[in-house]
């Protein structure tokens, strides 16, 4: 690492919209978009028919249509689900790659470094392989991730660092567009003491679109029996409702208007319906209660009284919604603070923690951090019950227990003569689980084979080591005692994560589709000034200028280098020749 920097940089990679935030001259700062000057740029992804790949608002027109774009990435992180975009199969590591690179540009173009080195938000319940992913999407796009911060706790660092002499216990409700994270700290003296943290990954504001999608469906049915809606007229509803919910955020109804929506006994109707605030609110109840249940876990994690926490802070997207903000008001008695920006305490906070991690920020001035595991992890083995022997959870860490964290256990094998041993990773969200049923399997495991037999006749013990640390990332050895059997457990091989070659493959896919980009972009404004020119001539006068810019956009298309130099050139120098 190099200490010499004077700068820091933090992103907040989101389901619906990311930031990148720097640390610089003792002040974090969000870093707008060069083209769009907002520095929040929307999860999207889209390629055109020419193959040139569109990133953020440039997306928005093509994300919908299927094939050609994707959004909400970060809720496949970890999966292994693959997406389709023209031809070609993407994993989801790539598409956020995507996202994290174009970022990257962004901050390198307004800043003028070159930027390597960052740390990333995750949610605070994102499971090992999603985090994993994450790490690896964050290498395909050529950064090295210093560390990964849950995003609550990157909120309460950007409310840290201005106000270091607080003293409460705060409460950061993280409503993103696809998680939902609340957590609990203590802050005494610059201390940032992360109590406990509980959520829902699977829970956001992408759940919060398709209910308002459901509802315009129903009232556009109501009025129209036997409507029938093509997959097209669906995919752009989308859109729609994400604007329609943010309309109802400030007003009490909305109307919501799109022309030729949909057909109705043969003839072409519009979508032309007026939502309600509370009619929206009847809709999302069943999320709105979800929501209240992770409160009440958040709080029962330690124990507390709502009394107890002295200010909340929201933050994501989803806390715009008054409904969501009422709930918080009721849960805890108080009005949630506005001391932090909802849209960019995550990618600010984060950039803190960069300038934590380089020294840029004085001890003595600066806040210190302890972080949480947001849920419990341990293995199964084989317990003696009632005379009977039965597979049980064994918990190796417990949630929201402080970390890095590290532990060794010992167990033993069942009988002398075994010949081997297999170790499996649990997830436990609960911290109740007894049994591996009652948790998640992780896909971490490993097996010791061709144990010798005893010689004493005792079974042999087995020593597993286990660390868990402050990326979130999990690790296991087991070891069987008096031989040379040892064994450094892994993620199983399987379509959820990436090994060496995927990675390969993935670099190769984004490096060349954003060459492709790059040289589509190169000669798009001498294209379009060229037929631009061309439009004002008759036709009769348009070669041969007119089949120079056909052969270099065949070339495009095509993506043959040797032929875009060739045609690049040549349209050029005939503009100049011309005195274009």
């Amino acid at each position: 690492m190099d200490m010499n920097k004077n700068y820091a940089i933090g992103i907040d990679l989101g389901t619906s919209t990311s930031e990148i935030c720097v640390y610089r001259n003792d002040e974090p700062f969000p870093i707008g978009d060069p083209n769009w000057r907002s520095p929040i740029v929307p999860s999207l992804i889209a390629i055109n028919k020419k193959g040139e790949l569109l990133i953020g608002e440039e997306a928005r027109g093509l994300v919908d249509v299927s094939g050609q774009g994707i959004r909400e990435i970060k809720r496949k992180m970890g999966t292994g689900e693959t997406i389709k975009l023209l031809d070609r199969e993407y994993r989801p590591e790539e598409v956020s790659a995507l996202i994290l690179r174009k970022l990257k540009e962004n901050a390198e173009e307004a800043l003028g470094i070159t930027i390597e080195e960052v740390v990333l938000s995750v949610p605070a319940n994102f499971p090992d392989a999603a985090r994993q992913a994450t790490l690896n999407a964050g290498e395909l796009a050529g950064l090295k991730i210093m560390r990964l911060i849950n995003e609550p706790t990157a909120a309460a660092l950007a409310f840290g660092i201005k106000n270091i002499g607080v003293e409460e216990q705060l409460a950061i409700f993280d409503f993103g567009g696809g998680t939902l994270d609340i957590t609990i700290l203590e802050m005494v003296a610059g201390v940032l003491d992360v109590r406990c943290s509980f959520g829902n990954p699977q829970l956001g504001g992408k759940d919060f679109d398709e209910a308002m999608m459901t509802l315009l469906l129903q009232k556009l049915e109501a009025v129209n029996p036997g409507v029938e809606i093509s997959d097209i007229a669906y995919r752009a509803l989308k859109e729609v409702a994400e604007k329609t919910k943010k309309a109802l955020s400030t007003d009490s109804f909305h109307r919501v208007r799109v022309p030729y929506f949909a057909t109705c006994n043969g003839k072409s109707i519009d979508l032309d319906v007026e939502v309600t605030r509370a009619e929206f609110e009847m809709a999302i109840a069943p999320l709105l209660e979800q929501a209240r249940e992770c409160i009440r876990q958040a709080l029962a994690a330690r124990q507390l009284r709502p009394s107890a926490i002295d200010r909340i802070l929201l933050v994501g997207g989803t806390t715009y919604i008054p409904a969501v903000r009422e709930l918080v008001t009721e849960m805890f008695g108080k009005e949630p603070k506005a001391d932090v920006n909802p849209d960019l305490a995550v990618g600010i906070g984060a950039a803190i923690q960069a300038a934590l991690a380089q020294g840029l920020i004085n001890e003595e001035s600066g806040v210190i951090l302890t972080d949480v595991a947001p849920f419990g992890l341990g293995i199964d083995i084989v317990t003696r019950i009632g005379g009977q022997y039965i597979l049980t959870y064994e918990p190796l860490i417990q949630p929201n227990t402080t970390i890095p964290y590290s532990t060794k256990k010992t167990y033993r094998l069942l009988h002398a003569e075994q010949e081997q041993v297999e170790i499996r990773l649990y997830q436990d969200n609960t911290g109740k689980a007894k049994l591996p049923s009652e948790t998640i399997y992780t896909g971490i495991s490993g097996e010791i084979i061709d144990i010798p037999p005893a010689a004493d006749g005792n079974a042999y013990p087995i020593e597993v080591e286990f660390s868990y640390d402050i990326n979130g990332i999990a690790k296991l050895k087991a070891t069987i005692s008096g031989t040379s059997k040892s064994i450094e457990i892994t993620y199983d091989r399987s379509p959820q994560r990436m090994d060496v070659q995927d990675k390969f493959n993935a670099t190769a896919r984004i490096k060349d589709l954003w060459k492709q980009n790059a040289r589509a972009k190169q000669y798009e404004a001498v294209i379009n000034k060229a037929e631009r020119f061309l439009s004002t001539i008759p036709p009769q006068e348009r070669e041969p200028l007119s089949q120079i810019a056909i052969d270099l956009k065949v070339a495009l298309a095509t993506d043959n280098v040797e032929q875009i130099e060739k045609w690049g050139n040549i349209l050029v120098d005939t503009m100049f020749e011309m005195g274009l």
